[in-house]
């Protein structure tokens, strides 16, 4: 056994591991202001009632950031941005929601003191519906009152639902353990509502879930074909009953808008959950769940026991540029650019207030931005462009929203999922493409000189080092050394390239050709320039003035005289 901070938030327990099932909490207990939480096990050993700075303490969720990150490479710097995701900052409904969650949990568990006689006399209760295999009619057989209330949020999908829920529960342990009692306690279990509105599939998601919590083998035991629905559900309420389940959550209710039978049943289940067993239920769903939530008066009745949470996109108030403000300090582009309502009201106009939406939009702005690389500065054109190229797939429903047309909205009841990984892919094969074609730039570079003499190479730098062009300078020097072939002083060779690039001389003048093995004897008119080169040649003088007393070139002082 072990003393563990519970996630950093609270260091009240001690923490054992479950074989095959999970970590959980040694129970320890506590006195409430509250009369009627005290002197109940189940109830004394939550945690304490938390206040709203408390709260957002615990559940604020805000990924590490140094400046100097900035500077980091473009591939380190995307997965920073990463973290992004799971940048969390809750706002004014994720306190509502934690306090109404906070008292659904504690109510519920007031009739179900363990030390007290009703407890064990609904357990006889249940046992009998599970004799009679008739999990549908719990009501038949179990008359022990209950304080147990339901909760249903309904709101559309990216706005922060499940995320808010998922945050407020991880705040409570998920199992304690009573060793002097002699009890294992679920404080919350949550499950997605089956595609096919089954109630046997929603029970074998129970049994399993529980089973991964603690070890057990309930599924094998209860989740066979062959047994049957009525079974089952009767085995599910004698988990949660003996588990001590604080609440049930069904995420993706909207999940039963397609189902084509069961859906009634398993609504009407999920009522006798709260209002039978005891156990608080808690549906979250879209905007599309909400016929079916408030399809009858009953299930609306039952699923608004505490109210009811429709969950809004944000509105472009102060609230929003709060929330902005606090994202945008997470910049890793080599240009900090700072916050600014125009920045603001450029990712409402793209986002509409949807939170998802919003930080996915930001973490694909950092990273076209880091992609065409430069100075990397984030503008509110920019936002409006990356926004048009990355989020074209929820464009419609974005439209619809932004116009206010309830007949267009009607056709978008949910908004569809945001995958940018598609365009975190772009981004970075843009960067990888740069860096190939570099890289294949500098190999065919090295080949290139890897074939080199050192005789061309060093002729071929000491003409860069005259600021003759790096082009002219090597077709130069391969000139040179093809002209000149056993010519090996370095300085020569320089000389007549250099004077060469002075006088603009075409490059493509063919090369001298090989002298013949045979002697010629040429005949010379008057002022043969051939007789005066080879006179030159012979006298080891320069040719320069020769030439300019035979009128063949004209003198021009700026011209250095050379050897032939």
């Amino acid at each position: 056994m072990e003393s563990k901070n519970f996630g950093n938030k609270y260091d009240y327990y001690d923490w054992i591991d479950i074989p095959d099932g999970t970590r959980a909490a040694v129970a320890k207990y506590r006195q409430f202001k509250q009369t009627e939480y005290n002197n109940n096990p189940i109830i004394e050993t939550l945690p304490p009632i938390f206040s709203r700075v408390e709260f957002l303490k615990l559940v604020t969720r805000l990924p590490s950031y140094d400046t100097v990150e900035r500077l980091l490479e473009a591939q380190d710097r995307f997965h920073c941005i990463e973290r992004l995701s799971r940048y969390f900052d809750p706002f004014s409904i994720s306190v509502v929601l934690q306090q109404t969650i906070c008292v659904l949990l504690m109510s519920g568990y007031i009739a179900r003191n363990p030390l007290q006689p009703e407890y064990a006399r609904r357990s006889r209760q249940i046992y009998g519906s599970i004799q009679a295999k008739d999990g549908h009619n719990l009501e038949r057989y179990i008359t022990v009152p209950t304080t147990a209330s339901g909760l249903t949020i309904i709101g559309e999908s990216g706005l922060g639902k499940s995320t808010n829920l998922a945050n407020i529960l991880d705040i409570y342990p998920q199992v304690i353990i009573h060793p002097q009692y002699s009890v294992t306690q679920i404080v919350w279990l949550k499950v997605d509502c089956p595609h096919a509105g089954s109630l046997k599939g929603l029970c074998t998601d129970i049994f399993l879930a529980v089973d991964r919590l603690l070890g057990t083998n309930h599924f094998k035991k209860f989740g066979s074909k062959g047994n049957s629905e009525d079974y089952m559900l009767a085995q599910v309420a004698q988990i949660a009953h003996t588990h001590h389940l604080g609440l049930l959550v069904i995420d993706e209710m909207q999940n039963l808008a397609n189902a084509r039978r069961g859906r009634d049943d398993l609504l009407n289940f999920l009522v006798k959950m709260d209002n039978i067993i005891g156990i608080p239920v808690i549906r979250v769903g879209t905007n599309e769940a909400e016929p079916i939530l408030t399809g009858n008066f009953r299930n609306a009745r039952r699923g608004t026991g505490e109210g009811a949470i429709r969950w809004k996109r944000m509105k472009n108030d102060k609230n929003w540029q709060f929330f902005v403000k606090g994202m945008w300090g997470y910049q890793w582009t080599k240009t900090e650019v700072p916050y600014s309502e125009e920045i603001s009201d450029a990712l409402y106009e793209e986002t509409q207030g949807i939170i998802d939406i919003l930080i996915k939009l930001y973490k694909m702005v950092q990273w076209r931005a880091i992609c065409l690389g430069k100075d990397e500065i984030i503008t509110v054109d920019f936002i409006h462009k990356v926004a048009q190229d990355g989020l074209y797939l929820v464009k419609p429903m974005l439209d619809a929203i932004r116009s206010g047309n309830l007949i267009e909205m009607a056709k978008y009841r949910d908004i569809a999922p945001v995958d940018i990984s598609e365009y975190r892919e772009k981004c970075l094969n843009d960067i990888n493409f740069d860096d190939l074609a570099e890289l294949r730039r500098i190999r065919r570079n090295n080949k290139q000189s890897e074939t080199m003499s050192p005789l061309l190479k060093q002729v071929i730098v000491e003409l860069l080092e005259l600021e003759v062009e790096p082009a002219l300078a090597k077709r130069l020097g391969e000139r040179m050394i093809n002209e000149h072939p056993e010519e090996t002083d370095i300085t020569k060779l320089v000389n007549q390239a250099y004077k060469i690039a002075l006088q603009g001389e075409a490059f493509n003048s063919k090369p001298k050709k090989p002298k013949s093995k045979g002697k010629l004897n040429p005949k010379y008119t008057e002022n043969d320039m051939r007789q005066i080169l080879e006179e030159a040649k012979n006298n080891q003088i320069p040719v320069y003035e020769p030439l300019v007393a035979a009128n063949i070139i004209k003198d021009n002082p700026e011209v250095d005289f050379f050897l032939i």
